[in-house]
């Protein structure tokens, strides 16, 4: 299909938004010139984390807001339907374009939406200024709450959740096994497959490689827990999270698909717009999902050595957000910026 060069630069805005391990999880059919049907692809976005597809969900919402932002570039707006109901065919939203005069976006933040990746080196852990903050948070999605963590008290806090989730996370092997499965251990790999998560992309340093690679076998990793190699990797998460100048987390008040995709629009907005004020940005999201799947279904997925870890979690954590649902939690900081973006499937690969 040859499209209008307005439609491909937005559908080529739309496939640089963040997903889930960089799975990817989207594909496009255009009708018309001038509509555009969102559709999800589960197979790409099967992971432990993805519990009840939140994870795509949020990166439809980006799609949707990168497309907002390209459209707009180009004098054009956007009008979504969200489908939602949950269907077969993985039909999330429609995207409708019209031309408005009066929609308007700086073309600071068109390179900024392109420029966006996930930076997981250590930042310097001074506040973010004040400015800089607000700038980010200008311009809300309706519905959807942002909190900005700044307070060292209360990042340390956070740093205390995210070092128990991922002591989880290296002592379960479903999520060890995903995990190690999506990670591209080469520039060769990266350049074929397109998607997933490129070695020298994961913040490990220059050792990342043999590091990753010995700890691959799962019986390994089992032998070693022995030793507390849980506790070490934990504890440079914990790390990474007191190495911030900032949290933000983003939250709704309904648990629906749309309040999801909603988030994901509010997420990707901030990020955007942290890019533009030249800060970093990490998803630390794990501890959020691993709740959000304890509550809904208990232990069952889980081992048993886990439960106090979750009870513990689950307990500061309603203590953290209240009543609300939290969708994401991201580190934002002055730091060493990383070269490029992730790797990604063509364009033609997303389209009917």
């Amino acid at each position: 299909m040859e499209l209008d060069f307005r439609m491909q630069r937005m559908l080529e805005a739309a496939i640089h938004a963040p997903s889930g391990d960089n799975c990817q999880p989207w594909r496009f059919q255009v009708e018309h010139g001038s509509k555009v049907s969102v559709y999800t692809v589960a197979e790409r976005a099967h992971s432990f984390f993805d519990f009840g597809e939140r994870g795509t969900l949020l990166s439809v919402g980006a799609v949707l807001e990168n497309m907002r932002i390209q459209a707009a570039s180009d004098g054009l707006a956007t009008d979504v339907i969200y489908n939602d109901g949950e269907r077969k065919d993985g039909l999330q939203a429609v995207v409708r374009l019209r031309s408005d005069p009066e929609v308007f976006i700086a073309p600071s933040m068109v390179k900024a939406m392109l420029r966006r990746t996930v930076n997981r080196r250590p930042f310097l852990p001074v506040k973010v200024a004040q400015k800089k903050l607000l700038a980010m948070c200008a311009d809300p999605v309706e519905g959807v709450e942002i909190s900005i963590i700044d307070r060292r008290r209360h990042i340390r806090q956070w740093a205390r959740l995210i070092y128990l989730a991922d002591r989880i996370r290296y002592s379960h092997p479903v999520i060890h096994e995903e995990l190690f499965s999506k990670i591209l251990f080469s520039k060769e790999m990266a350049n074929k497959k397109r998607m997933g998560l490129e070695i020298d992309r994961l913040g490990a340093g220059p050792a990342a490689k043999s590091i990753m690679s010995f700890l691959q076998p799962w019986e390994r990793m089992k032998r070693l827990q022995k030793y507390g190699i849980d506790k070490l990797l934990a504890n440079q998460s914990r790390s990474l999270g007191l190495a911030s100048g900032a949290l933000v987390l983003v939250s709704v008040k309904e648990n629906t698909r749309r309040e999801w995709i909603r988030a994901g629009m509010q997420m990707e907005r901030l990020w955007v717009a942290a890019e533009e004020q030249g800060l970093c940005v990490h998803p630390m999201t794990v501890v959020l999902f691993l709740i959000q799947r304890f509550r809904e279904e208990g232990v069952t997925s889980f081992l048993p050595e886990h439960c106090t870890l979750l009870e513990e979690m689950d307990a500061e954590l309603k203590k953290m957000t209240g009543d609300g649902t939290a969708t994401m939690l991201f580190r934002v900081g002055t730091g060493l910026r990383m070269k490029g973006t992730a790797v990604r499937l063509p364009l033609e690969s997303f389209l009917d």
